[in-house]
């Protein structure tokens, strides 16, 4: 196994990708190092596991989770929706800008083998049809809102680039779309759509109050496939370029939004108000590249991600939920 054996950091471990790789790794006889912050924790005990209470915006705890470090995973980050996207795009910006820049050259600095940089499907243009690779790059980003969260991620991805020319870390660039799963952010104030409308169908709200039209397009993709795709992205294609990991289906909110309350045996009135937030009505990828580059393709379908999902928050919904990994 490629991971056996290797020192191994998930930075940002307490989130929802991080819970996720922490056990795939530790399966695969990897030494894992994991950060968590503020009142979120990790939930897993093993030999093989260090866990380390940063905050990885100050640089010299920061510096003491890259020592001796083979890999690292970069799964750290803000949750926002989209009332707080629309409402002050610019922090958000700001933070994922300071963060990512310190860990890139960390991770560089301590000379770690690859790191795993979690980019994003908002450096694609919208041309109304699944985003490839190829089109990262290309015009401007999706929507007005989302015009400087895209160029920031179009720069970060190509920072990676920069530190893998000029330095000896590879560097893998992951492209996910609306990943959800157990360890989400539930906090109704913060959180993405599907743990938003869990969060409502298990507080019986009604009428149950959806934003926007519900026409809106999504690849929602548990968070375990999508844990799998980073692995097997970091050991076949260190490329400093990016790879989107999704899952092939496209789904619109009203269907999830459907299934939740099915799963939740809820039958409330509905009530779509198209006068809230949204972000973009069509946002989806192709993950063919992947397929094709890592043999890697998304196995579990919404339904029974969602009801996964469900269960494991309606066994923890007295546990309050973190606004950040």
């Amino acid at each position: 196994m490629f991971y056996k054996g290797k020192n191994v950091l998930v930075a940002g471990g307490a989130g929802l990708l991080g819970q996720s790789l922490i056990p795939k790794l530790l399966e695969q006889g990897a030494h894992v190092r994991a950060t968590q912050y503020k009142h979120r924790r990790i939930e897993i005990e093993h030999k093989n596991l260090e866990v380390v209470s940063c905050d990885l915006m100050d640089m010299d705890q920061a510096r003491q989770a890259f020592k001796n470090m083979d890999i690292v995973f970069l799964s750290a980050g803000k949750v926002r929706g989209a009332k707080e996207t629309k409402e002050d795009p610019s922090s958000l910006i700001l933070h994922i800008l300071d963060l990512h820049t310190k860990l890139f050259s960390l991770a560089a600095a301590f000379g770690a083998e690859r790191c795993a940089f979690i980019s994003s499907s908002f450096v694609y243009p919208d041309t109304g049809r699944p985003s490839v690779e190829s089109e990262g790059f290309d015009g401007d980003t999706f929507v007005k809102t989302h015009y400087g969260i895209g160029w920031t991620f179009r720069y970060l991805e190509t920072l990676c680039k920069h530190f893998a020319l000029s330095t000896k870390t590879r560097y893998s660039i992951i492209r996910p779309t609306s990943y959800y799963g157990p360890f989400d952010n539930f906090n109704l104030g913060e959180c993405h759509v599907i743990p938003a409308l869990i969060v409502k169908a298990a507080q019986r709200m009604n009428p149950f109050e959806v934003w926007g039209k519900g026409e809106e397009v999504r690849s929602f993709t548990y968070v375990d496939d999508v844990a799998e795709g980073v692995m097997l992205a970091v050991e076949k294609y260190a490329e400093a370029q990016g790879i989107n990991i999704c899952t092939k289906n496209s789904n619109r909110v009203r269907e999830a939004m459907e299934l939740i309350l099915e799963l939740s045996d809820f039958k409330p009135e509905i009530r779509f108000d198209s006068t809230k937030p949204t972000t973009i009505s069509y946002r989806v990828s192709d993950p063919s590249k992947a397929k094709q580059v890592l043999g890697w393709e998304a196995k579990v379908s919404l339904r029974d991600g969602l009801q996964k999902t469900i269960q494991w928050y309606m066994e923890r919904q007295k546990v309050p939920a973190g606004s950040a990994a």
